[in-house]
């Protein structure tokens, strides 16, 4: 077999050739835990940009959609036992060593309000995808998850009370009972109500067709952060980061922050006070 490139390719060939998890007990958790990664990352993501500053981030996530550390490790291992795999067959140059995860481990990244500008700017002039700038701007002023975004229907955004439900509406909630409640920004207000008016019909997916495969828009979003000089550790999701990073710079309540971001646990939404009091230790030694 040649060299290994990419993610799914190294995921691929372990459940082939490691006999534990072609034939073991522990088979469909190993898959599960891969498919975390997966679908934070994508399935075309490249096996060398796979390291510690990379994984921190994808913890990050994973915490903020309620893991527990005990699970977290799980996809570490899982991830891990992938790359040892694949370089013991000489099929990738070298398999990192990962920390396992302890509580509040991991450096919160997010972008400033330019660089979002910059991303959007990239998005329509350089790659002519006004389609991506839209998304990237909607992220970046609702603090969203990627799965929320593409889900969004027109019914679930009140043009009148100038807010956006995510979960359903109030009378008519989700299973997960996750349901928020978030303003639209003044900056986005118009994509949103140009989006809305583009058809009669409710149920309409407001991204949904232009970004059915989620690994389009991971591979689109990177190779514009890349434009504007960031690295692998930046990636969709910073996005999310970014609006709960704004909203603590201004000032606005933790409580008011978890509510916004649909964080389960207040520890996760103390990630960003810690992330501004490192914003402003940065901006001091600057001086």
């Amino acid at each position: 077999m040649d060299e290994i490139k990419t993610w799914q390719q190294a995921v691929d060939y372990t459940f082939k050739t490691r006999h534990t998890w072609r034939h073991g007990n522990g088979s469909e958790a190993a898959r599960i835990n891969c498919n975390h990664f997966t679908r934070l990352r994508g399935s075309s993501f490249p096996i060398r940009s796979i390291k510690q500053s990379l994984l921190n981030g994808v913890c990050i996530e994973l915490e903020d959609e309620g893991k527990s550390d005990a699970t977290i490790n799980r996809i570490v291992s899982a991830v891990s036992t992938v790359l040892n795999h694949c370089e013991f067959d000489g099929l990738i140059e070298s398999a990192p060593k990962f920390r396992r995860r302890k509580e509040s481990e991991g450096r919160v990244l997010w972008y400033t309000k330019p660089e979002v500008t910059k991303l959007q700017n990239v998005s329509t002039n350089v790659f002519q995808r006004e389609d991506l700038s839209d998304i990237i701007g909607f992220a970046a002023w609702t603090g969203m998850r990627q799965s929320e975004i593409l889900k969004i229907r027109k019914k679930d955004i009140d043009l009148v009370a100038n807010k956006i439900h995510v979960g359903g509406v109030p009378t008519q909630l989700t299973k997960a009972k996750n349901w928020r409640a978030i303003p639209i920004h003044n900056t986005i207000l118009e994509m949103v109500t140009n989006r809305c008016s583009q058809s009669s019909r409710s149920d309409i997916r407001i991204f949904g067709d232009e970004w059915r495969d989620k690994d389009q828009l991971l591979r689109a979003f990177k190779k514009t952060s890349r434009l504007i000089g960031k690295d692998e550790a930046y990636v969709f999701h910073t996005l999310r980061h970014t609006y709960a990073t704004w909203l603590a710079e201004a000032g606005v309540p933790l409580r008011s922050i978890q509510s916004l971001c649909g964080h389960r646990r207040v520890e996760t939404t103390l990630r960003y006070a810690h992330a501004t009091d490192t914003a402003l230790t940065d901006a001091m030694l600057a001086i």
